[in-house]
């Protein structure tokens, strides 16, 4: 098995500048030997979709986190300081958790970045040209997916003219060199680029297996799209967020569900774009994460609902989606309350619950915010009430003076415990309004990673 020296440092509680990681992506993707035939690409397609569901990023800690750094979450668990951060709304560069992050996405980019670099080069009669084309568009959507999560986390991503973007890899070798910040518009710019090529060379049909139309479990062109308009959202190009959640919502291959609970008991229902499988032997962590069992106390669960978001539900009676969190002093030990538990990843025995990374609903969103920053308030009112009549909320008159008041209350109704409320209010410029006057919009880069690069990664302001 090959290893290449990668200059990221592996976050360990005793961790030390003087200890790196040799990175190796699932299913051998670094070896050169594996990506010589069309069974090996198959091997290393599974691998990159592998290596999104780690533990610290869609296996569970990445958007629990994000929501816990918000007034959506709190942290339980045991007394570690680390964990106590995102409760106490102060988080450090030595944040392991933030390190676990840092490290598991870029193992995704350069899994994703092995395949770009021998794809090309396969000689095998058995691999066709649509299943190369169709594996390469995967992996540049997965690449830049894993760069923009990156960026709305470290990076300045509501601001195109900030020098606080984050280190772009986009060839096989370089984890070997150490990069400093690209800017944001150049991080934007590879990340539009490589979902733009992507559309064009991923198919909606499983050329792999051979088993007709993808599931929501494999990156298709609608997920590309979908993730595509997010993107603009972020960017502020209104008019391509617009566009990109228009051609998912109009293309009638998805359906908002009346009842939400079923969104997250199911799998693959028809509200999920793209959803990430786990299995009873591949378990995701986020039923440990929020729920773990009945009776369980504050020092078991992770990460906790916030009392503040009991406070929100409370304010929209009839919202159905108030079922998907639970403050109950009967169905909460003690030491949890006044904070509650999310309802979204029961399933105790399996503990196989997906990672939701795009639905339907967050389209009808963007499409609703980027309407009404055009001045198409009607857009605005329409998407939002069609969401609101299968959610069985309530919609006041929306103006130009309220609806980003509105939309924002929809999000945070719809997409609580799915990784968004902390970004949502970043790039809206509220996070010290609503979370607190010490709360940056940017984690902080983890010591470990500034020492690894050389002083090239220069630190957030204000850690």
């Amino acid at each position: 098995m090959k290893k290449f020296a990668f200059w990221l440092i592996v976050p360990t509680l005793l961790s030390s500048c003087e200890s790196f990681l040799d990175l190796t992506p699932p299913d051998d993707v670094a070896d050169d030997a594996v990506l010589t035939s069309a069974d090996g690409l198959i091997s290393a397609r599974i691998g990159m979709y592998n290596a999104l569901q780690q533990d610290a990023y869609y296996g569970g800690f990445f958007p629990l986190m994000i929501d816990a750094y918000s007034d959506n979450g709190a942290a339980g668990g045991y007394d570690a300081p680390q964990l106590n951060q995102f409760n106490e709304k102060n988080l450090g560069a030595d944040n392991i958790f933030i390190d676990n992050l840092w490290v598991a996405a870029y193992q995704v980019i350069y899994t994703a970045n092995r395949i770009l670099a021998q794809i090309d080069g396969i000689a095998d009669p058995a691999l066709s040209d649509e299943l190369r084309a169709d594996i390469k568009g995967e992996a540049l959507a997965v690449r830049a997916l894993a760069h923009f999560d990156l960026l709305r986390t470290f990076g300045e991503h509501w601001d195109v003219t900030s020098s606080f973007g984050i280190p772009l890899m986009t060839e096989a070798d370089d984890p070997m060199v150490p990069k400093g910040r690209a800017t944001v518009a150049a991080c934007y710019q590879r990340i539009t680029d490589d979902l733009q090529l992507a559309r064009q060379l991923i198919s909606n049909e499983d050329l792999v297996y051979g088993t007709g139309l993808k599931s929501a479990a494999f990156l298709t062109p609608h997920a590309v799209a979908a993730l595509q308009a997010r993107v603009a959202l972020y960017q502020k190009d209104y008019a391509a967020a617009k566009q990109f959640a228009s051609e998912v919502i109009n293309s009638g291959g998805y359906q908002l569900l009346e009842d939400p609970v079923r969104i997250y008991r199911e799998r693959l229902t028809p509200e999920s774009i793209f959803e990430l499988q786990f299995t009873t032997q591949d378990q995701s962590q986020y039923n440990n994460l929020t729920y773990v069992r009945d009776d369980a106390l504050r020092v078991d669960v992770y990460f906790l609902a916030n009392r503040l978001l009991n406070d929100f539900f409370n304010a929209r009676p009839g919202d159905l989606r108030a079922q998907l969190v639970n403050f109950d002093p009967a169905a909460n030990d003690g030491s949890i309350q006044p904070d509650g538990r999310t309802q979204k990843y029961r399933g105790e025995e399996s503990r196989d619950n997906p990672a939701f990374i795009l639905r339907l609903a967050e389209l009808y969103l963007i499409r609703a915010e980027a309407s009404a920053m055009l001045g198409d308030l009607t857009t605005c009112q329409n998407d939002l009430q069609v969401l609101a009549s299968v959610r069985g909320s309530t919609l006041p008159p929306i103006g130009a003076d309220n609806f980003m008041d509105i939309v924002q209350e929809e999000r945070r109704a719809e997409l609580n415990f799915e990784g968004h409320r902390y970004f949502d209010l970043a790039r809206i410029g509220k996070v010290a309004e609503v979370i607190g006057q010490q709360v940056l919009p940017v984690f902080p880069i983890p010591i470990n990673q500034l020492l690894a690069s050389g002083g090239l990664i220069q630190q957030y302001p204000g850690y």
